[in-house]
């Protein structure tokens, strides 16, 4: 009988999970946590991730437990316009609420492994899934420690506000080597992020201190935002991001998500193609023998999540430029604006 591993359990091992219908065959998701703890803050899904989604029928589940968003803008540190993005069509939903409907749609003959996978290669499985995030274990035993991602020097604060402080849109704020942004959450909430060049902090509530006196030089809504933030609904983390693989696929193994394409949440695309790359690569094996179906999925799923890992890179970058780079950038924008 085709055994198919899926190593990790979130948004892109829990899509695969759901959409791929293979009853004859048996599949395994190992996950090493109990019970995911992720905070509910916001992932956008823009509609080709939705389109994605339609095949299995969990789209009309994950629109109705988000909300729409078309407008969006950037603006200065002191609240003048940058930029105004093309209409965005796209659906804010929290992160906890996604996985939970995308686990839940999980088949019935799908085996569910709880535990931690420390050396993948010795599995027995026609089919290898590396789903296990952007410090991937399956893609370091298999590609080796050169794959291995790097850590730009940032710092990234985020969380959810119980109230609405959105104004129904998404909007950031690019101030000197900072940025910040707002954006809804179903059930009248508030997501929020910043990023800004790497610092360490003793705890969430430091963190939280640092970000209170930096927003000052930022809007009041933005000040409302942080001031409404809570130690509980608050998380700081780092970035890691993949370097650059001539293909997915290796052998049996095919990655998947960050796992493959781990990229700067500048464009808020991560869990977009998450979910695409693992619906793909559930049709082709829905259709196809092992061997064929990651054939198929290493031509089809190679260039365009890098290009977007290489352009969020690029919009980080210039988002969180200094000094006289700041300056030119804000200038060049503000022109393009208004124009």
């Amino acid at each position: 009988m085709t055994t198919v591993r899926i190593i990790g359990g979130g948004i892109a091992g829990a899509t695969l999970a759901a959409t791929l219908k293979r009853p004859d065959w048996t599949v395994t998701v190992h996950e090493r946590r109990a019970q995911r703890t992720d905070l509910d803050t916001a992932f956008a899904l823009f509609p080709q991730a939705l389109r994605a989604l339609q095949p299995s029928g969990l789209r009309p589940a994950v629109e109705a437990a988000g909300v729409r968003i078309d407008a969006a803008q950037i603006l200065t540190a002191e609240g003048r316009p940058l930029l105004k993005p093309p209409r965005l069509g796209a659906l804010m939903i929290g992160r906890a609420r996604l996985h939970s409907l995308l686990s839940a749609a999980r088949p019935a003959s799908t085996v569910f492994n709880l535990g931690e996978v420390d050396a993948p290669e010795d599995l027995d499985a026609d089919v290898l899934v590396g789903a296990d995030g952007a410090r991937s274990m399956v893609r370091r035993t298999t590609w080796g420690a050169r794959s291995a991602p790097r850590r730009p020097p940032l710092t990234v604060i985020r969380g959810v506000v119980d109230a609405d402080l959105s104004n129904g849109s998404v909007t950031e704020y690019w101030g000197e080597r900072m940025l910040f942004g707002i954006t809804p959450l179903p059930g009248g909430r508030t997501n929020w992020f910043t990023a800004f060049p790497e610092q360490r902090f003793a705890s969430v509530a430091d963190g939280l201190d640092h970000l209170r006196t930096a927003a000052r030089v930022l809007p009041d809504r933005v000040t409302a935002v942080v001031d409404a933030a809570t130690v509980e609904q608050s998380v700081i983390s780092g970035i890691h991001l993949s370097r650059p693989l001539p293909s997915f696929v290796r052998g049996r193994t095919v990655l998947i998500g960050d796992s493959a394409h781990a990229m700067q949440p500048n464009l808020g695309r991560g869990a977009c193609e998450s979910i695409i790359d693992a619906a793909a690569l559930a049709e082709l094996l829905n259709s196809h023998p092992p061997e064929r179906a990651l054939s198929l999925y290493r031509r089809r799923r190679l260039l365009t999540p890098q290009l977007i890992r290489e352009a969020a890179g690029v919009l980080s970058h210039v988002a969180l430029a200094g000094g006289r780079a700041a300056r030119l950038r804000n200038r060049v924008l503000t022109t393009i604006a208004r124009s």
